[in-house]
């Protein structure tokens, strides 16, 4: 863990590491900030980093830390998919609101995809939401030059249907 992940796309004052047992609580301020995770979602990504903690490898989450100075401004959670020989899930990016559109979310995925393909996986997997407060994220992923493989219509919920990504390494 601590070691800092470079790409030509991160602007020179962020930095992305593995994120350390002490970014716990400024990683569930980052996700309270957004204002678009529920309380149980974020109790999800608590879950997931005590998971990580206690040994990424067994637990199959991994989680990366966006700084700017000390101040954790962004993480991203993923992990290999079971029973995949190229596929990785990404499960979580996510950007304080205050950070916002400052690049740490791209260097974040950019983080990501070179952590995948160094484990010799090619192919990034993230579901996300139809809901209107998810449509930020999903232009993102546009953007990061994923693809919309599929949508099913009211997995989440009635009417709220799971938009399925996937960025070709």
């Amino acid at each position: 863990m601590g070691e800092v992940l470079s790409h030509p796309f991160i602007p020179f004052t962020l930095k992305v590491t593995a994120s350390l047992p002490e970014d716990r609580l400024s990683i569930l301020d980052v996700a309270r900030s957004t204002g678009v995770f529920t309380a149980e979602e974020i109790a999800t990504v608590d879950e997931l980093f005590a998971g990580y903690l206690r040994d990424p490898q067994a637990s199959g989450y991994h989680f990366l830390s966006c700084r700017e100075g000390d101040e954790v401004l962004g993480f991203a959670c993923w992990g290999p998919t079971a029973l995949s020989k190229g596929a990785a899930d990404l499960y979580w990016i996510c950007t304080a609101r205050s950070a916002q559109r400052r690049g740490v979310a791209a260097a974040l995925f950019r983080a990501v995809e070179e952590a995948v393909a160094n484990l010799g996986r090619w192919l990034i997997v993230i579901w996300t939401s139809s809901r209107e407060a998810y449509a930020p994220a999903r232009n993102f992923y546009l953007r990061m030059g994923c693809v919309l493989q599929t949508q099913i219509a009211d997995f989440y919920d009635r009417g709220e249907d799971l938009c399925v990504f996937v960025r070709r390494l």
